[in-house]
């Protein structure tokens, strides 16, 4: 049965990564906790570990930011083929990161689901400093508001 290599959680306030790079080419050989691909987070970047021995077989491409949990690749046993729904999915997630520039392009657009996201130290920040993060526009991945925002933010009060 092919075992999903998926996009991990590596914190509680992590919901998106950029899969770096793959560090084992398609169809090759794969051990178990052998490192197979390298994320990026806002904090760290780091590699995963194959969660099982066999062949790899990548759905995901190098460079694409995904959520976590986002299907990023099986490994398979010698001759077994992948599930055909993979293919599925990740249509689904290109149409998602398709529409992203669309969002970026209009900073200024209300966001909708209440707070807007932004990393624990540009959280933390804000509140020591009582900011509104709704009023700091984010220059991290899809837009999130990262430290450096906060702190320009607070230079141009300043100002």
């Amino acid at each position: 049965m092919p075992q999903a290599v998926v996009m991990p959680e590596m914190g509680m306030y992590m919901d998106e990564g950029v899969l770096t790079a793959w560090l084992r080419p398609a169809g090759a050989r794969v051990e178990l906790g052998e490192p197979i691909l390298e994320i990026t987070t806002e904090k760290v970047t780091f590699e995963v570990p194959s969660p099982a021995a066999g062949i790899l077989h990548r759905v995901a491409e190098a460079g694409a930011t995904l959520k976590v949990q986002t299907l990023l690749g099986y490994i398979l046993a010698q001759g077994e083929s992948a599930p055909v729904e993979s293919n599925t999915e990740i249509s689904t997630c290109q149409e998602c990161e398709s529409n992203l520039p669309n969002l970026e392009a209009s900073p200024e657009a209300p966001r909708s689901g209440g707070l807007p996201k932004a990393s624990p130290a540009a959280r933390r920040l804000a509140a020591q400093h009582g900011i509104d993060l709704h009023l700091v526009k984010g220059s991290g991945p899809g837009g999130r508001i990262v430290e450096a925002d906060v702190l320009a933010h607070l230079s141009q009060e300043g100002t």
